[in-house]
């Protein structure tokens, strides 16, 4: 989403878009943040946003059904990202620093806030899938689900 930075102000202004789970799919599988993990719905976020001087204040929260593959047993699950956030976003060459969490910059008449909250959902994505920390997985022998089934192939639980 765009907004230029002349139309805003000091009075707090509510912002709600989206972005497809196709598009999100699409950047998540150009990094390394996949580990069997889909977006299984589309991008929401909802926030506001103002003005103070030159910087920019955008808080607000994101969230989606995320479709995913369990590590251990394979079953595929649906979790709930859900994510808050605080940016300010300084004019370009103002104090702050680039790396700084919560800080970003702005150049020009125009802010795009998509790449804030697209990084926002990929910090939010989980480094391990698990259907549930219970997950007993597969049976390294004969492949069955240990959830579901009881193994007799003579494999010691893992």
């Amino acid at each position: 989403m765009k907004l230029r930075v002349a139309d805003l102000s000091d009075e707090v202004r509510l912002v709600e878009f989206s972005r497809s789970a196709s598009e999100m799919d699409a950047l998540l599988a150009s990094g390394s943040h996949s580990s069997g993990q889909h977006f299984g719905a589309d991008l929401r976020v909802s926030g506001e946003i103002y003005r103070s001087g030159d910087d920019v204040i955008f808080t607000g929260a994101l969230g989606c059904k995320m479709r995913c593959e369990c590590s251990r047993c394979l079953d595929e699950f649906y979790w709930d990202l859900e994510r808050k956030f605080s940016y300010v976003i300084a004019k370009e060459g103002s104090v702050g620093q680039k790396d700084d969490v919560g800080v970003d910059h702005y150049a020009g008449e125009e802010l795009d806030l998509m790449p804030l909250v697209c990084d926002e959902a990929m910090l939010g994505l989980r480094s391990v899938m698990l259907c549930s920390p219970e997950c007993r997985g597969l049976c390294q022998r004969c492949g069955a689900n240990l959830n579901r089934e009881l193994c007799d192939c003579g494999a010691s639980p893992a």
